[in-house]
């Protein structure tokens, strides 16, 4: 059965301190794989028949060379986020220079896209597993607002070298997202991890909170409720930060809250170790773990 793998990839690697774009081109194997040539290689083996990139036009020509054009098995989609392809009725407010984030990203997609899909992020490194059963639901259970994310442990996406922000999750006893919320600058510091608000001071937050790791399973309808949602996030966000981003979790946890969409936590096993690239010291982490799951015959030599 058909099933699509969106690849979002347009960020602005604001933390990695590399120029716009650098982050996604970064070779993590001694073959010179990027790290989401591993996603699309294993979402690939777990059976997904599409993958649709979205990139800055800006960036297509390093893009295709280092990534794209390298995919076999698979039919192979760029798509372009782009700051003035907005819903109709909107336009880029004066002195907005940042992208409009990880829910237009998505958006961007919607022409390339009629089947049911996961889209992941670009600088994430999941596992082989969570590939097979985000294809094992779209194949069989993902209809019109059944959706799905892998529930990752918080404990297990932390950086050593920064502070990361985590869409934190409230789940339910039947295993399904109550609530979603971004949180931002999450730190460890010696045994607690938490973040602190300017507002409300410091916050600890448990080792096993259930996070999202830009990983989701949608059908096609979420691209209509992306732009639906998207006034009520420009009113409500951009007239009081004029560079607020419309977030993923955004548009879901307005689905949820609001009962339209149901979101099921598929377990992460603890093989799948997630592996991501926020800062540059965590490319070389990401080197050394990579490089011992090819050792181990997890991954061939060469991808593609």
């Amino acid at each position: 059965m058909n099933a699509t793998l969106v690849v979002l990839a347009a960020g602005l690697s604001s933390r990695f301190g590399a120029v716009e774009g650098q982050k996604v081109v970064e070779t993590v194997s001694p073959n010179g794989e990027v790290i989401c040539d591993f996603s699309v290689y294993d979402a690939i083996r777990a059976g997904f028949n599409k993958i649709v990139y979205v990139i800055k036009k800006e960036n297509q020509a390093e893009f295709v060379r280092k990534v794209s054009s390298k995919i076999k098995g698979a039919e192979v989609i760029i798509a372009f986020q782009d700051m003035e392809d907005l819903p109709e009725g909107f336009a880029i407010p004066l002195g907005r220079t940042k992208p409009w984030g990880t829910c237009h990203a998505l958006w961007a997609a919607r022409h390339a896209v009629n089947e049911p899909f996961m889209v992941i992020s670009a600088d994430d490194f999941y596992g082989r597993g969570i590939f097979e059963s985000m294809y094992q639901f779209l194949t069989t259970q993902a209809k019109g607002f059944s959706f799905a994310m892998p529930g990752h442990r918080l404990s297990e996406t932390i950086s050593d070298h920064g502070s990361v922000n985590r869409a934190v999750c409230l789940v339910d006893d039947a295993g399904f997202v109550e609530d979603i919320r971004e949180v931002r600058n999450i730190e460890k510091t010696g045994a607690q991890i938490g973040y602190t608000d300017p507002k409300t001071g410091y916050h600890p937050l448990p080792d096993d909170s259930i996070v999202n790791m830009l990983a989701f399973a949608f059908t096609p309808k979420v691209f209509d409720e992306i732009e639906k949602g998207f006034g009520k996030f420009y009113e409500t966000y951009v007239k009081d930060n004029i560079d607020a981003e419309y977030f993923l979790t955004l548009i879901v946890k307005s689905l949820i809250l609001e009962m339209v969409a149901t979101m099921k936590v598929l377990p992460v096993d603890p093989k799948d170790r997630w592996i991501g690239v926020t800062y540059k010291p965590d490319v070389e982490i990401a080197k050394e773990s990579i490089a011992k799951l090819i050792n181990a015959g997890e991954y061939p030599q060469k991808l593609f």
